[in-house]
């Protein structure tokens, strides 16, 4: 990438701007975009400290947004470069193809989301509807025949910037995009630090839409959970055959189950998982009956 500083006049801002306006990263903070790119850091986090909260300014009321952070003007040239840059990496998503012609389980292997998904080692076949994404972007998906991760991957890297997107099928392409791993174990099974999906943390998305009520009596009761959740659970373990018999290995040679969950970073989830995973580990072992000592002495059962 390009690190000399942009020139921050009137013009410059308002061509760099005009051309990020229909970018899919204008929700991303501004930290992170610097992040990902050859530049110096952004020296304003949070959440609100994003692309959007500048370039619908024009120049002068720029300025005056980063002067009420406590930035100088001369900001305004990194915060082109930023803009600048990252409208360069967007352009490999830029040109429309026609969809209608696309095989919809086909993936491009050579757009950044697809490599992206391959450094992080996520399964192109890992169905959506064990996603956390909402319920109404999973059918409009479906309704595009879109259905895996894959085929999402696909379908998004195709999208021209002229189309629109939001909710969270904007921040599911935003976290492939820059491999924002919170925002990505928030939407898939996924443990940031580690690579691929995982049981324990599909099960912890289900245990995130219940609330302090019904994670407790899942917790006390597997029984209680709803049966959506529980038939979405034993999808979860058909799916990751591998770490369902690794985990009823360990059950079965005495791991108690509240030790099996302990991967999980959220103590908070824990209980809720342990209970929603119980019904797919063997029963615990029915404890011996203690022998009288006539019947260890003549050695009866």
């Amino acid at each position: 990438m390009n690190t000399t500083p942009a020139i921050a006049d009137a013009a410059a801002w308002d061509k760099a701007r005009t051309a990020f306006a229909t970018s899919i990263m204008v929700d991303t903070p501004l930290a992170s975009l610097a992040a990902d790119l050859d530049v110096p850091p952004w020296p304003v986090t949070g959440p609100d400290e994003t692309p959007a909260s500048y370039i619908y300014l024009p120049y002068a009321q720029a300025v005056a947004a980063l002067a009420a952070r406590g930035l100088p003007p001369a900001q305004l040239g990194q915060l082109i470069t930023i803009l600048n840059e990252t409208t360069a990496f967007d352009e490999p998503f830029g040109d429309m193809m026609d969809l209608a012609s696309i095989a919809p389980g086909s993936v491009d292997e050579g757009s950044p989301l697809h490599k992206n998904m391959v450094r992080l080692e996520l399964p192109a076949e890992f169905p959506l509807a064990l996603s956390a994404l909402s319920e109404g972007t999973v059918e409009l998906c479906r309704l595009e025949k879109v259905d895996t991760l894959g085929q999402f991957v696909s379908f998004a890297a195709r999208l021209s910037q002229s189309v629109i997107v939001g909710g969270d099928f904007r921040e599911l392409l935003n976290a492939l995009a820059h491999k924002d791993e919170q925002t990505l174990a928030r939407l898939l099974p996924f443990r940031p630090g580690a690579k691929g999906l995982h049981l324990l943390e599909g099960i912890a998305l289900e245990a995130r839409l219940l609330d302090a009520t019904a994670r407790a009596a899942v917790a006390a009761d597997p029984l209680a959970a709803a049966a959506p959740i529980r038939a979405r659970v034993a999808r979860l373990v058909a799916w990751f055959p591998a770490e369902h018999d690794a985990l009823r290995a360990a059950s079965t040679a005495g791991t108690p189950v509240n030790e099996l969950v302990a991967p999980l970073a959220d103590p908070a989830l824990r209980p809720a998982v342990a209970g929603l995973l119980l019904p797919h580990l063997p029963p615990p072992p029915v404890a011996a009956k203690p022998r009288s000592f006539w019947s260890r002495l003549f050695g009866r059962a």
